[in-house]
């Protein structure tokens, strides 16, 4: 029985061994694709691990991969792009740049994708974060009956969990503000407000809805309150215009 555990002990601690020796840090900068600025609160997920991180604040990412392994880059209002490993990139570093997902045409239209479809997408790349519940103060120890608690705050508080709850915390958060942005849009804002350039950004971020507003209304009351703010807003550009002409 004791030889066995020390096959055993010795088998698992030459497959730990060869696991890490496959795995290295993919490491680069993101950057806009139109812009060429670096950007931040973009996630990263190695499809194969399930291994999660986000880049800095500098634009500079850092994850543990292997060769063929898939690296999906997600960002608000960013199309995702999925990056297959290879070798070189691990000797160079790997800079990757993400394209905007509301494009700007020569007609100065902008073509706005299907909210639904970009969150489906967003969900599914992170799938193993949203549907799974993360272990709480009790890890993954509490029976189904309530007793026999065993706490594992070495577990709750360890790097990899933490980090995980952050990201978990900032999807669903982002996902809100994608919703926001799908209701709130500035095409249907533009329509029934009759604003354009700096006036129309300027009303959007002054009288942006919240997410509770923006889940409980339909498109009537979407329109009925741009037209209650919209009232407010012209009042206001009313106003410091005579406080203009009196100086």
């Amino acid at each position: 029985m004791t030889v066995f555990r020390l096959i055993l002990t010795v088998f698992f601690g030459m497959s730990c061994f060869l696991y890490t020796a496959a795995q290295q840090q993919l490491s680069g900068t993101v950057f806009d694709a139109q812009t060429d600025s670096t950007l931040q609160d973009v996630f990263l997920i190695n499809l194969n691990t399930n291994q999660t991180t986000t880049v800095s604040k500098t634009g500079k990412y850092s994850i543990p991969a292997a060769e063929g392994h898939r690296i999906v880059f997600s960002a608000i209002g960013y199309v995702a792009d999925t990056l297959r490993v290879e070798f070189h990139m691990f000797v160079t570093g790997y800079d990757i740049s993400l394209k905007q997902r509301y494009n700007l045409l020569k007609t100065v239209v902008v073509t706005e994708r299907d909210y639904s479809t970009d969150s489906l997408e967003r969900r599914e790349a992170y799938r193993h974060i949203l549907d799974e519940p993360l272990p709480g103060i009790t890890g993954r120890n509490t029976p189904q009956s309530g007793f026999g608690i065993v706490l594992s705050p070495a577990s709750f508080f360890s790097s990899k969990n933490r980090q995980e709850r952050e990201l978990k915390k900032k999807l669903l958060e982002n996902e809100k503000v994608e919703y926001v942005d799908y209701r709130f849009s500035r095409s249907f804002v533009q329509r029934y407000t009759g604003l354009k350039g700096d006036s129309l950004q300027t009303f959007m971020l002054r009288f942006r809805p919240s997410y509770e507003f923006c889940r409980q209304s339909n498109e009537e009351d979407m329109i009925n309150y741009i037209n209650a703010r919209l009232k407010i807003y012209l009042r206001r550009e009313e106003k410091q215009a005579n406080e203009r002409k009196r100086q």
